[in-house]
């Protein structure tokens, strides 16, 4: 699971003679193992070699944790140390459970941790967030470039085939609709005001005894208000229900898109599209490479099995999804109206 030089490291690191390791199940492209000494417990991340830019990403996580901690102190893991050499980052370990639904504790707690983080001016050294758009106009550049990667997959079932292809022509199509007319200001440099984990919800958070605490800020940095509300009310895999929506509105990061409800609704509407390509990111070589990492499963026909099963349930995920946005749409047109 481990090579001796990152066992060794970890010795050295957490100061003790004898360590256990334990796999945890969960992750979607690295490995996570909890690593303990007599009654103490660590969790350690073990980065995909074959994901791009992985130093990139593993070294972005653990400045971000540093400032989220030093800023919020108890709403993130304790960042304990990271080796870009091995590509394995060490973190206090938290005892709890994945967060199911995102109750009004929990996403006042999420509002709560965003505020901590933006309380004051970040650091120099924090990175721009994955996909973080420069104009409002780059929320529909963001689709376009990941429509061109899933255009290149190569499916040898043939409905499989037609039934994803016509997924991506549907997105096409609204994303050409909602962007046919797009107003000057879309092309206005935004700035990027806010700390993001970028990734921002609840399936990257842990819900322990003394309060919920926020993980996995590989993509995180300076961001637009825009693309944090507009992905925290998209993420699909622990939805926000939004009427959860005002809340959020009522920070002064959000104010641009409280006053300008028309920009609101499309970026909203664009991000969602978005989120219809990420899930079919299955589909992807690379991706597939970094659920292999993260399964750790040696068997080559479970692992194409599983692997089988996760593309045909994305692609229906996206389907129901798509199906979804018009009634999303109205309303956050019915709530920022009222």
């Amino acid at each position: 699971m481990l090579n001796d030089s990152v066992i060794a490291w970890l010795k050295i690191t957490l100061g003790v003679k004898s360590i256990e390791l334990t796999p945890i199940n969960g992750g979607a492209n690295n490995l996570g193992i909890k690593v303990t000494s007599g009654n103490q417990s660590w969790f350690l991340k073990s980065f995909n070699t074959q994901s791009p830019n992985v130093k990139y990403k593993q070294q972005n996580e653990f400045l971000f944790s540093q400032e989220v901690y030093r800023n919020c102190l108890t709403a993130t893991p304790k960042p304990i140390a990271i080796n870009l050499e091995e590509n394995v980052s060490l973190f206090a370990y938290i005892e709890g459970k994945k967060i199911e639904n995102a109750c009004n504790n929990a996403v006042q707690q999420a509002i709560l941790f965003f505020q901590n983080i933006n309380q004051r001016e970040p650091s120099a050294h924090l990175n721009i967030a994955s996909e973080s758009p420069s104009t409002l106009a780059e929320f529909s550049h963001i689709i376009t470039n990941r429509l061109k990667r899933l255009e290149t997959v190569t499916i040898k079932s043939e409905q499989l085939n037609v039934d994803y292809h016509k997924a991506l022509t549907l997105i096409r199509l609204r994303q050409e609709k909602l962007t046919s007319n797009l107003a000057q200001h879309w092309q206005k440099e935004q700035q990027r005001s806010v700390l993001s984990p970028s990734d921002f919800g609840f399936h990257n958070a842990i819900e322990a005894s003394s309060g919920i605490y926020f993980i996995d800020f590989e993509y995180a940095g300076l961001d637009t208000p825009w693309k944090v509300f507009a992905d925290f009310f998209s993420q699909p895999a622990v939805p926000v229900d939004l009427t959860f929506a005002l809340e959020f509105l009522k920070l002064e990061q959000f104010r641009l898109l409280k006053e300008n409800p028309e920009d609101t609704l499309k970026v909203f509407e664009l991000t969602q599209l978005k989120w219809c390509l990420i899930m079919l990111n299955e589909f992807l070589p690379e991706v597939q490479a970094r659920r292999a990492h993260s399964w750790n499963i040696s068997c080559l026909n479970e692992r194409q099995q599983k692997l089988q099963i996760a593309q045909l349930t994305q692609l229906k995920q996206c389907y129901d999804y798509f199906e979804s946005i018009p009634n999303k749409i109205s309303g956050l047109d019915k709530l920022l109206r009222d």
